[in-house]
């Protein structure tokens, strides 16, 4: 029974995870808990707005990235590929009723529900006839990633909850846990992308060291994990403890619903503990 129930749940999160449901939840509470380490009172419509956002731009890419997922996720192509009219049709029109969500409580920040579009455009440009393109230049899809999302998710809530000191720091903060939540997915996609030719961080610097320069980045953000005021204090230190945690332990390549779950489902685990607590 007990082995049911895990292969049941893991069908489930595999299911949310090539759906794009998994990562737009991460949206919703890593927007959540961003206000709450900004000291903003959390917005539910704001954060559903990024979590349309956040389902709708991974639809996007993943139906993008069919051929590539032949070597990397083949069973989220063979999901996906008798299914890309659907699903493309639901990312557009949850990118729209994301807007229109902004448009009604928040005007003034709809321009950045369109950052994470924006970005994914000029990465695959070449903004100079005698520049590379953002997509040619190693680690550069970790960097966009990062600051796109850390904007998305920090300063919407800042524009709708007003000015809070701290916004720098939380702007930091998101911007590291997630490049190295990206470079962990580089590594769990290490043997598809030297197939492929695709030159991420692994592929250049090999596992280890890439590991060891993720515990460093995650080092960088313990000070100002010290610095943020009220309960965002304890709230980042955690949060960056864990990071030490699940870096070590996706130092090899794991099963990538235990990937999806360490490492997208952090912010989820984040917000049901600060439920308990504040319950207690």
């Amino acid at each position: 029974m007990c082995r049911d129930v895990i292969d049941a749940a893991e069908r489930l999160l595999a299911f949310l995870a090539v759906t794009s449901l998994f990562i737009g939840g991460t949206g919703f509470f890593k927007t959540y808990m961003a206000s709450v380490l900004l000291g903003i009172e959390p917005s539910m419509t704001i954060c559903l707005a990024v979590f349309l956002v956040s389902f709708s731009v991974y639809t996007l890419d993943k139906l993008v990235d069919l051929d590539r997922d032949v070597s990397n996720m083949p069973a989220r192509k063979q999901f996906l590929y008798s299914r890309r009219k659907i699903f493309m049709g639901l990312a557009l029109s949850a990118y729209i009723t994301a807007a229109l969500i902004m448009v009604y409580v928040r005007p003034q920040a709809l321009p950045l529900v369109f950052v994470p579009v924006i970005a994914n455009a000029f990465y695959g440009m070449r903004l100079l006839p005698w520049l590379p393109r953002l997509k040619d230049i190693p680690v550069m899809k970790n960097v966009v990633v990062g600051s796109a999302w850390a904007v998305v998710t920090v300063l919407i809530p800042v524009l709708d909850g007003g000015y809070s000191s701290p916004w720098i720091l939380v702007l930091y903060f998101i911007f590291i846990k997630t490049f190295i939540d990206t470079v962990l997915y580089d590594i769990r996609d290490l043997a598809g992308d030297r197939l492929s030719g695709v030159r991420t961080m692994p592929v250049i610097l090999g596992e280890m060291p890439t590991v060891l320069l993720l515990l460093i980045l995650n080092t960088t953000i313990l000070p100002v994990s010290l610095l943020l005021p009220g309960d965002g204090r304890a709230i980042a230190l955690a949060l960056t403890l864990y990071g030490y945690a699940y870096i070590a332990y996706l130092r090899r390549r794991r099963n990538p619903v235990v990937l999806d779950l360490l490492v997208e489902g952090e912010w989820m685990m984040a917000c049901a503990v600060l439920c308990l607590l504040n319950a207690a």
